[in-house]
């Protein structure tokens, strides 16, 4: 079944029973679940899906070598990414190669999994896979210009958000004063200052609309979020600003997010409400993203770009999953 006929959360759960293998004592699934997001518009029935998405991702491991990136768990996020775009994995392996040489190049520190990320999504724009060295001196010149700014809080983790950012049209000093001044805005609305606001602000600029529509967005769903009583906390501020790219109602969104976490809690892997509530802001999001050039209930001067807004899913489906293969990989280290 493709991908037109069935709905987002219906056609994650089936994708996820396709390729993530029953929870056992040693793996419960969550980087995997993490990615099977980012094949929810892939073409192709879960079962073709699940097939090229395990291949790809052995491809991967197999030609990382012992202490290659992509012998971590990343390289699921970026098998799923390979799959949805029609790549392979031997020649996002040889570009990766390439263009983390140009990193070291431009003297930018190692990143692991993000920098891996980075990577992806700046091949992501070449439909051969091929990095521009102006494109990796950009996302340097960025990096530099971010950590000049917040030096304590910038880090590698920031390379993911340099990459999409560099794409951005504008000198990156207009850039980042948008996203200094979302960072300023959140904070002055009770936000915590540290790194997950700071992603926070990375998110946001990508919406068309003005900082202070944007910022009441984000605020208005936080609080429904809360008093439909939920925790809300530092690790959902990234999750509620992808959901702000929608034209909708902000009880309508919190409605169709606590739904969906419902059905995935019920029906899914998801390991407590929390993983619950990350994998249905994404199914949501792309379920009201489907409905969003047709529905009623869009916010009035709220032009949905549905172009930005499957770019975004997408970008977010891989970070996610690169950022719990980061956390694994971290847990592993200090156990060990």
């Amino acid at each position: 079944m493709g991908t037109a006929e069935t709905e987002p959360l219906t056609r994650f759960i089936a994708i996820e029973e396709a390729i993530v293998p029953k929870r056992t004592m040693f793996c419960d699934g969550k980087v995997l679940r993490a990615s099977c997001l980012g094949l929810i518009r892939a073409p192709g029935s879960p079962e073709q899906l699940a097939s090229q998405f395990h291949q790809t991702a052995a491809e991967l491991r197999r030609g990382a070598g012992w202490f290659g990136s992509l012998n971590s768990e990343v390289r699921f996020a970026v098998a799923a990414s390979l799959v949805r775009r029609g790549q392979s994995a031997g020649a996002f392996a040889v570009e990766l190669d390439r263009v983390q040489a140009m990193f070291r190049e431009e003297r930018l520190p190692r990143g692991g999994s993000l920098e891996v990320l980075a990577i992806l999504l700046l091949s992501g724009s070449q439909e051969n896979l091929a990095t521009p060295r102006g494109s990796v001196e950009r996302l340097a010149l960025f990096y530099r210009a971010m950590k000049s700014r917040k030096r304590l809080l910038t880090g590698t983790d920031d390379y993911p958000a340099c990459a999409l950012l560099c794409s951005e049209p504008g000198r990156e000093v207009e850039v980042l004063d948008r996203v200094d001044a979302l960072y300023e805005g959140l904070k002055a609305r009770g936000l915590r200052r540290g790194n997950a606001l700071q992603r926070t602000s990375h998110l946001l600029h990508f919406s068309t609309q003005p900082d202070g529509p944007v910022l009441d967005r984000f605020s208005d769903l936080f609080g429904c979020f809360r008093h439909a009583g939920l925790r809300m906390g530092e690790r959902d501020y990234g999750l509620v600003a992808t959901l702000c790219f929608l034209a909708m109602e902000a009880e309508r969104v919190v409605d169709t997010v606590l739904g969906q976490r419902r059905t995935l809690l019920e029906t899914s892997g998801a390991r407590g409400k929390q993983e619950g509530f990350e994998l249905a802001t994404s199914t949501a999001f792309q379920t009201l993203t489907l409905e969003a050039d047709r529905t009623q209930g869009a916010l009035a001067g709220w032009t949905p770009d549905i172009p930005r807004l499957l770019m975004v899913t997408n970008m977010l489906a891989a970070q996610e999953a690169a950022m719990v293969a980061a956390a694994a990989s971290t847990v592993l280290v200090v156990t060990h």
